[in-house]
């Protein structure tokens, strides 16, 4: 095998990811392989937003670019390249392989990694010399850093940020790893012996890079891609098979501490961690229970629901949720903040409080709302991407209170802090305090000031770093999730601020020609095309063609639908979906695994059968239920289009209070309702009727 002495002395050194859990650092290392990676492909061009003079290639060119990721490391002494045809060209032309590193704005160990190895003068020399080296920032190219993670996961078993990939002149991946320290530690080789390692190979094995190609059908993480095409579900057996399902979901669940994972069961033996929050699993199991009412079920999305709401995953004192928390029993996040969980949370919770009527997940999702508000929000109404983990090169620094700073508080309100807080004398962080609510539920008003005082006094500290791009799969998430809260808290200006949304993402990331792109930046444009922006986007446009006002005002939504329907089927290839229709990487398969938010896959099946069904036009052909874990929004997705959502037309909209969470409405001179494959006249006299 290729490097394979290299290979075996790292080991157990780097934090990784698995596919079922990205973001998971234990630290586990495989052997390396390759793979093609051809740059021949005749597509859209990706770096229109990049300067047009020639580069110089003997300095860093990263202050040139828009990414906020990328001019974190501007001043790093390795001369960084963006991703872009000119930089490419320049490698084959000098015979120089190339080192990408893959990373993001809010990404921990990203900003290690640059702090010390991509800092050091003798690590520097070593890739100016022998290398081209280029930076990209997953979250432009997620096509690309999905890529090169399934090569990392095929040649690893797991991965993680940052992805450091050496690759030939042309592109062919032949050695992939995540963080590696300057100086060799617990057997690893320091990253100057590596680079000394792959200098070394490409001399002299070069020629031994062998072809690897992800074929269609291969959706990442081991899944396929292609939309299984099957027999429509018959209407006795849907209702089966979905609870099923969901039963299979329970089996995975962690009954003590909430959430899901392998290996989860009844807590014993559930992993040490990191738990993520689980949102298309919730969002179906919401659905399932509005449909079919289960006890089982029921008491799993409650369990989990209260745990990630009262537990360290939390701010409780400005809203909103963490990425992630590093322990089973959701007690120490990793601090940062991204705009798609707070996205999928919102949506969520919104649902939650329909279904399950609990006040205090109405409280939950009003907070995120006043996350969005305060932290998100950019003057011009969008909604960046994400808050640092770190302060002042310090994970949580902003979030965590000393032993002093609790002492310090009056008697009352320090006894009033410990009655609401699980705190206790050391701290549960390094000696430093991160706020746990003792209970679950709503909070008296009491209380209420007792935490905008504790806020006030954590807005006088320095706050973390924010990546304030504008990601448009990112900002359409995050007004579907304003419109259910618009729905089921009963706050219509919610409505009217996703409609906002979606006009000035209109504004800032359609281009002229009626593309709509990845992101922008200070007036930067990332023009790669990506499946997941426009699923997002019609399914928005589906979402806010409901609340229409009149009929003539719902049919104004109709050539936006089709025109978006339009460019998602361009991304059909070969039986399966494209990640994007960028030109400088090959065709790239969309994922199916729904992590963090749906995969671009089902995000795209499910708006289409929106769409369809509120047009009035034949639906996709029919999909099978995909696994459980996996494919969750999926099997969403098939919930609608076999029948278990109503379609109620008529020329007055009904008070979304009094639908269902599985209703869907438009505008209409006819009062009809469907479920279930039948249409009716007039309206329900109740509804979701047992369906077995």
């Amino acid at each position: 095998m290729i490097l394979t002495g290299l290979s075996r002395s790292i080991s157990k050194c780097t934090p990784q990811h698995g596919p079922a859990q990205r973001g998971k650092r234990n630290c586990r290392c495989g052997p390396v392989g390759t793979v093609l990676f051809s740059l021949l492909t005749s597509r859209h061009r990706s770096d229109e937003f990049l300067p047009v003079n020639t580069p110089d290639f003997s300095r860093n060119n990263l202050d040139r670019t828009a990414s906020p990721y990328l001019r974190q490391h501007e001043d790093n002494p390795v001369w960084w390249q963006p991703w872009t045809r000119e930089v490419l060209e320049y490698a084959k032309e000098r015979d120089k392989p190339l080192f990408v590193s893959v990373g993001y704005a809010t990404c921990h160990w990203c900003h290690v990694m640059a702090s010390e190895a991509f800092s050091d003068p003798g690590v520097a020399d070593k890739l100016n010399r022998d290398f081209v080296s280029i930076k990209v920032d997953r979250e432009e190219r997620p096509d690309l850093d999905h890529y090169l993670m399934q090569f990392l996961l095929a040649t690893r078993g797991s991965g993680g940020w940052p992805l450091n990939a050496f690759l030939t002149p042309e592109g062919k991946p032949f050695l992939a790893l995540t963080y590696v320290p300057v100086k060799p530690r617990q057997g690893m080789p320091g990253f100057p012996e590596i680079l000394e390692r792959v200098t070394e190979f490409y001399r002299s094995e070069a020629h031994r890079v062998s072809d690897f190609a992800l074929p269609f059908g291969y959706g990442g993480s081991g899944k396929r891609s292609t939309p299984a095409v099957g027999s429509p579900i018959a209407p006795d057996e849907i209702a089966p098979a979905a609870v099923h399902r969901a039963h299979n979901l329970v089996r995975r669940e962690d009954r003590i501490h909430g959430g899901f994972g392998t290996g989860a069961g009844a807590g014993a033996g559930a992993d040490p961690g990191p738990k993520f929050p689980p949102h298309s699993a919730l969002l179906y199991l919401l659905h399932v229970l509005e449909l079919y009412r289960d006890d089982v079920v029921e008491e799993t999305v409650r369990r989990t629901l209260d745990a990630i709401a009262r537990r360290g995953l939390h701010d409780h004192l400005q809203g909103g949720f963490f990425r992630y928390c590093v322990d089973v029993a959701w007690t120490i996040p990793h601090f940062e903040k991204m705009l798609y969980d707070q996205a999928m949370l919102l949506w969520v919770y919104s649902l939650a409080w329909k279904v399950l009527g609990r006040p205090w997940y109405r409280e939950v999702a009003a907070g995120i709302v006043r996350a969005l508000d305060e932290t998100f929000a950019d003057p011009d109404g969008l909604l960046i991407s994400a808050h640092d983990a770190d302060t002042d090169h310090q994970e949580g620094l902003t979030y965590l209170w000393s032993d002093g700073e609790i002492a310090s508080l009056g008697a009352d309100e320090r006894e009033h802090l410990l009655s609401l807080f699980e705190i206790v004398e050391g701290g549960n962080l390094e000696g430093r305090h991160h706020l746990v609510r003792r209970d679950d539920g709503p909070l008296e008003s009491a209380d209420l000031e007792l935490l905008e005082r504790m806020l006030e006094r954590r807005r006088a500290r320095p706050q973390p770093g924010r990546d304030d791009k504008i990601v448009t799969a990112w900002n359409a998430l995050a007004a579907i999730a304003l419109v259910h809260a618009g729905r089921y808290l009963d706050e219509p200006t919610l409505v009217e601020r996703a409609r906002a949304i979606y006009r000035a993402l209109e504004t800032r990331n359609r281009l002229e020609d009626g593309r709509w792109i990845r992101s922008s930046r200070e007036g930067r444009r990332n023009t790669v095309e990506c499946l997941e922006d426009y699923a997002a986007l019609l399914y928005l446009t589906t979402m806010l063609a409901e609340h229409a006002p009149s009929e003539e005002k719902f049919e104004d939504w109709v050539p936006v639908m089709m025109e978006l329907e339009a460019r998602i089927d361009a991304f059909r290839h070969e039986g399966g979906w494209l990640y994007s229709l960028a030109e400088d990487i090959p065709p790239v398969p969309a994922d199916t695994f729904d992590s963090p938010t749906p995969s671009p896959k089902a995000l795209a099946e499910a708006a289409l059968i929106r769409s369809a069904l509120l047009r009035g036009a034949p639906p996709p052909p029919p999909v099978p239920l995909g696994p459980d874990y996996q494919e969750d929004f999926h099997n969403l997705a098939v919930l609608m289009q076999e029948g278990e959502f109503y379609l109620l037309e008529g020329a007055e909209l009904l008070p979304w209070r009094e639908l269902p969470a599985n209703g869907m409405q438009r505008m209409s001179p006819r009062e009809t309702w469907c479920f279930r494959g039948i249409c009716r006249p007039g309206r329900p006299e109740e509804w979701n009727p047992p369906a077995y």
